[in-house]
């Protein structure tokens, strides 16, 4: 008995912190309430903002996580009791548990292949999460079989369980444009001396890329332009005209208590005199800030600045002084405001002509097919 109460103890505990985290995710996902470590641009904002963090077009994973430990905790509560009749129904925690251990454990495999092989994001509270998990479901399956009972059919039965969540969460997993639209509105034209362009000079269309320095969606569709690109065969260029969603800068962007993108005017204001002051070392400027490992912190204000001093050396009071910058930005939040309502203002945003579109983007193929798709370009995958 002493075993036993020693192992009650020690799995109560590990279900009671992954209960926790369940339950403060999904209060997350559910209000939107702020996490510590989660801000915008950061792996965990990535994650939880993906449509991978929802099953059946909107139900939060996290909610499903919940259950799993409510029920586990609830078998851990109930086991060992002193009654003849606890000792049938030991028999049957004993089942029930390693079931619910393999249903955590292939929601562990999964959800940290998604991390790594889908989203290229690291979100630590999903991993601890999976980690504490699996801990837990070791000692449930090691006390199990000290307790005369075989856990690994129930547990197969568990994984297998698993695998048919992660089928119908693929299956379900929202299109990859979540949002599109047209406007009539005159929208602002860039000179490839205003903003830069990746792709050809010549390309035959233009598509105008809105971004946040701090949006860890526009960091997933970095990744993916290089190979976009190579699919368009020539045939497109893209202006990348940052846009930042802080309230501070963008009169499109109401105030309110939390500003999630604090520090994006600064990041925006240092990225356009690095191009005025010094085009050549854009690019490099540009990667710090989006090209680096999804799951680490975007830069600050700070470390964009250090990094402007960096390639721009003695012209960087000059270049951060640049009048040009106050004009472009005006026109750039122009832009954004003539493509955006009420409803509808997420980046990155794609415009091309009169029409836009915000794609969920993991695949350049994909994201090649909603281009031509949406605006009518006779773009075609190699």
């Amino acid at each position: 008995m002493e075993g036993l109460r020693r192992f009650k103890t020690a799995a109560l505990l590990l279900c009671a912190a992954c209960l926790a985290l369940s339950v403060w995710m999904l209060v997350h996902a559910l209000t939107a309430a702020p996490m510590a470590g989660c801000g915008a641009g950061s792996g965990c904002d990535g994650v939880m903002g993906s449509p991978w963090a929802y099953v059946l077009g909107g139900v939060p994973v996290s909610l499903v996580s919940t259950t799993l430990y409510l029920l586990l905790m609830a078998c851990l509560l109930f086991l060992g009791g002193n009654r003849a009749e606890d000792r049938s129904l030991d028999q049957w925690l004993w089942r029930l548990m390693p079931l619910l251990g393999g249903c955590i454990v292939g929601a562990a495999l999964w959800f940290c292949w998604l991390q790594a092989g889908v989203l290229h994001l690291f979100c630590p509270y999903c991993t601890a999460l999976h980690l504490a998990g699996c801990v837990l479901t070791v000692l449930i399956l090691l006390r199990a079989r000290k307790a005369g009972c075989r856990p690994a059919w129930p547990f197969a039965a568990g994984l297998a369980a698993a695998a048919l969540f992660a089928f119908v969460q693929a299956r379900t997993v929202p299109e990859t444009v979540y949002d599109s639209g047209r406007t009539g509105a005159e929208l602002p034209v860039f000179s490839d001396a205003e903003l830069p362009v990746l792709g050809p000079t010549d390309a035959p269309a233009e598509i105008t890329l809105l971004f946040d320095f701090q949006c860890s969606h526009c960091r997933r569709l970095h990744r993916v332009l290089p190979e976009l690109l190579d699919k368009t065969d020539g045939q497109v260029r893209i202006r990348l005209c940052p846009v930042p969603l802080s309230s501070a800068c963008n009169p499109y962007i109401p105030a309110s208590g939390t500003d999630r993108f604090a520090g994006s005017c600064e990041l925006t204001r240092l990225a356009l005199a690095v191009w005025y002051a010094a085009p050549e070392r854009y690019a490099a400027f540009w990667d710090a800030l989006l090209g680096e490992d999804g799951g680490r912190t975007p830069a600050g204000p700070d470390e964009a600045q250090a990094r402007a001093r960096e390639l721009l050396g003695d012209g960087f009071e000059t270049a951060v002084a640049d009048a040009r910058i106050d004009a472009t930005l005006r026109r750039a939040y122009e832009l954004f405001g003539r493509t955006s309502t009420q409803e509808k203002s997420g980046v990155p945003r794609l415009v091309c002509g009169q029409r836009w579109l915000v794609p969920e983007v993991d695949d350049a193929e994909a994201l090649l097919q909603l281009i031509g798709t949406e605006f009518g370009l006779p773009v075609v995958a190699e």
